[in-house]
């Protein structure tokens, strides 16, 4: 009987190891009808955790996700409209309030590009760049056409590719190719390239 009550007590205690209770404030102007959340290192988003309800503007639900409180956290929320509202590598080890600002809003133009600012950092000249969504295969064109990347930025327009906000970089330096992972590109984001 007693092996029973401390298996029974182990199972319970692991299982609300992984069960985290959060409060999802909307400070947007519009009702969010789909929250992901994910940990950080996750390739999809999975699916809808709220799917019979709705976070109108100024309101608040409170959501129990099973997820490790020790790893950062992705979160995504899709308005009426269709458009999302991002939160990256959100901390929920020091906070259970989760705030979805006007700015996590991401800005798409009529056709379905976002313009960001590429830093060379790497100390050499780029003299290729491409860009490709993390689940494609193909490398497609490179974006700096002719130009060449010094020690400096560069604003860029890139297409969306679906519901994807991860992309891999190729860089074509002096003799040498780097491909760098899974980079998270927004709209209006700064993305800093460099050799690590």
């Amino acid at each position: 009987m007693r092996r029973i009550g401390i298996l029974c007590f182990l199972f319970f205690s692991l299982t609300s190891l992984f069960s985290v209770e959060l409060v999802l404030i909307n400070k947007t102007e519009t009702p969010l009808f789909e929250v992901y959340a994910v940990p950080a290192d996750t390739e999809n988003w999975g699916y809808d955790k709220l799917p019979f309800d709705v976070i109108l503007p100024g309101d608040y639900v409170v959501l129990e996700v099973e997820l490790d409180e020790e790893k950062p956290i992705n979160f995504r929320f899709v308005d009426e409209d269709g458009d999302l509202y991002l939160k990256y590598n959100v901390d929920i080890s020091s906070r259970r309030k989760i705030l979805i600002l006007p700015e996590d809003h991401q800005l798409l133009s009529s056709e379905g590009l976002i313009r960001f600012t590429l830093v060379n950092k790497t100390g050499s000249v780029i003299r290729a760049l491409y860009i490709s969504s993390e689940t494609e295969d193909e490398w497609g064109d490179n974006l700096l056409d002719e130009f060449l990347l010094e020690s400096g930025e560069m604003i860029l327009d890139l297409q969306t590719s679906g519901r994807s906000s991860f992309y891999d970089i190729r860089l074509e330096l002096a003799g040498e190719s780097i491909v760098k992972k899974r980079v998270f590109i927004s709209d209006r984001a700064r993305v800093l390239l460099t050799l690590h």
